[in-house]
């Protein structure tokens, strides 16, 4: 297996922004470490971070964008700009690419294989991984660093998921390839608004509309909001209900006192894992079912340059927000015909066509990636208890089928949605890469001696 060559210290599956920061971290924290990083496409890119609308900005300012934990001012000094600066998706994305190049270059111990990870076993202490390309190679550790998986659409009717106006992946289909003409985006988070102003931007024929359930849109971020210690508010965090009470007391105070409300969303960041491990399964079901939309769009907000984008597309008439459910749908000569009930009413509306933004899908049971299908099988991971992602320790240590922690096959980013709930932002993500390049730098440590 090349070469019976000496067993890598790591092996990173997934070269998106959360493998390629492992990477990083590991170039510059693990400086001997043999690592070697699975990457079908151009490291940093991803689905998210590839060339897309330039009107798809980060949702935060630079200042709170670096993949470098603890050096705040990286992005901002490597892509000269103001540390309130909201860069494009596609501006990140070459961020992540030009640091792991220059994180990298000339090190013969970090390689990159441009291929993915299709099986990983368990053999003699070390994992043997094989790729698509039929190569394999053995590894000491493995980090599972896949990314977002595409939004579920079991839910949607049939006949909407076989037309071909239906597009299942909002991220790697481009507006142009989008028919003319009205377009319904089914969720209204980030990624539907992302969409709209794409729309706009793109100066599209038609009207944008959004359907969700709850109907809750993402405020405007604002880089203008003081920070706020979580201790300093007093919150009750002991179960969602009482945060969430608690949360809009804080809310109303910070307002009357002529202060913005997004801060209290803020002071919230740091401690949300400490929160989410706190509460009990039943706990954080309650949550998702009953919060996790409003939740979302408080903590998660749009850049200004989108939200004008939004505002204006909406003025002229042309954005309409829907509060609803899809039931129905029928592929017509003139587009699809869509049928949706909205308290309790069952209405129409004809579009051109319908994107799918309600957001990755966690089950892993229905992922088609080849590399969770044989992980499964072999009962090396399991769904966590809420499936929305694997099941692993809060140190993101993937847990078997007999619910056994594996301290050297382990996760990061939104596979650990169901353990820390809040693992998908930046800072989460290089905070979490560099957790794992101290543990490599350990593991290697501890060899030696």
């Amino acid at each position: 297996m090349k070469g019976e060559r000496e067993a890598d210290d790591v092996a990173i599956i997934g070269g998106g922004l959360a493998g390629t920061a492992i990477a990083i971290a590991c170039a510059r924290t693990a400086r001997n470490a043999r690592v070697r990083l699975f990457s079908p496409e151009n490291p940093g890119r991803g689905a998210a971070y590839g060339a897309g609308s330039p009107i798809w900005f980060m949702n935060g300012p630079a200042s709170a964008m670096s993949i470098i934990a603890g050096d705040t001012e990286h992005l901002v000094r490597s892509l000269h700009c103001s540390p309130e600066t909201f860069v494009t998706r596609e501006q990140f994305g070459e961020y992540i690419g030009s640091t792991f190049h220059k994180a990298t270059f000339g090190r013969a111990n970090i390689a990159t294989e441009r291929a993915a990870v299709v099986d990983l076993e368990r053999r003699h202490g070390d994992f043997i991984l094989e790729d698509d390309r039929g190569a394999r190679y053995r590894a000491r550790s493995v980090v599972l660093a896949m990314g977002n998986a595409k939004p579920a659409d079991d839910f949607l009717p049939r006949e909407l998921r076989a037309s071909k106006r239906y597009v299942r992946d909002p991220w790697r289909t481009p507006t142009s390839e989008i028919p003319e003409g009205d377009v319904l985006c089914i969720g209204s988070g980030l990624t539907a608004i992302d969409r709209v102003a794409a729309h706009a931007h793109a100066r599209r024929s038609g009207t944008a509309f959004t359907i969700a359930r709850h109907g809750f849109l993402p405020a405007r971020e604002s880089v203008e909001i003081r920070t706020c210690s979580y201790a300093e508010l007093e919150l009750d965090d002991s179960s969602p209900l009482a945060l969430l009470r608690s949360v809009r007391s804080a809310m109303r105070r910070r307002i009357a006192q002529g202060g913005d409300w997004r801060e209290i969303a803020e002071a919230l960041r740091r401690p949300s894992q400490r929160i989410w491990l706190g509460w009990t399964t039943a706990q954080r079901r309650q949550f998702i079912e009953h919060l996790a939309s409003l939740w979302g769009s408080l903590r998660y907000r749009v850049p200004p340059a989108t939200d004008n984008a939004v505002a204006e597309l909406r003025a002229s008439g042309r954005y309409v927000s829907l509060q609803g459910a899809i039931v129905g749908a029928s592929d017509e000569r003139e587009g699809i015909l869509i049928e949706y009930r909205t308290r309790g009413e069952l209405r129409q509306l004809q579009v051109a066509s319908v994107v799918n933004c309600t957001g990755p899908n966690g089950e892993l049971s229905s992922n088609p990636d080849r590399l969770i299908r044989a992980l499964l099988e072999r009962g090396l991971i399991r769904p966590d208890a809420l499936h929305l992602g694997l099941d692993a320790t809060r140190y993101g240590e993937a847990i078997d089928c007999e619910g056994l922690a594996d301290e050297r096959l382990l996760a990061i980013g939104p596979l650990l949605r169901g353990i820390l709930y809040e693992t998908t932002a930046v800072p989460e993500i290089a905070e979490q890469a560099l957790a794992i390049a101290h543990r490599v730098a350990r593991e290697i440590e501890a060899c030696v001696a």
